[in-house]
């Protein structure tokens, strides 16, 4: 019983592990964590076949109405789009009011076909005119 419950809290200390990533232009709002799910150690470990969480705690320096998720990965500087839902409203609640404390959730599935490659992925959050709420990188390797 004493393992099952060191196995336990060493999982959940690992899947909350805060992450150390780059601000590239949040511009109304600001990044106060960012915790993403194996991502222990740098670059992030993305295995095929599973689903990644990501979630963003900020404050929103602007009321917002609606919002969009972009999310990127950077290969030998080329941006090519991962395919995630685009509301953003549906892992955060909206309307948000300025100075509000926000956090947002959202899964990736990493597809099995992904090559084994290592990348930097861009996530932005949007707001209603197309505006970074927060947008930030970070270094991930693609691993069977």
């Amino acid at each position: 019983m004493l393992s099952y419950a060191i196995f336990t809290v060493l999982v959940l200390a690992i899947s909350a592990t805060p992450v150390v990533y780059k601000d590239c232009g949040s511009v109304k709002g600001s990044i106060n964590s960012i915790d993403v799910s194996s991502c222990a150690t740098e670059p992030c470990q993305f295995r095929r076949g599973t689903n990644i969480s990501v979630t963003i705690n900020f404050k929103a320096n602007e009321a917002v109405t609606g919002a969009t998720t972009v999310v990127h990965g950077i290969i030998a500087g080329v941006r090519v789009p991962f395919p995630v839902p685009s509301d953003a409203c549906k892992n955060m609640a909206c309307p948000i009011a300025s100075g509000a404390s926000v956090s947002y959730t959202n899964v990736v599935f990493v597809q099995p076909v992904y090559p084994e490659i290592q990348l930097v992925v861009q996530w932005e959050v949007k707001d209603q005119a197309g505006n970074d709420l927060v947008c930030f990188v970070i270094p991930v390797q693609i691993t069977s």
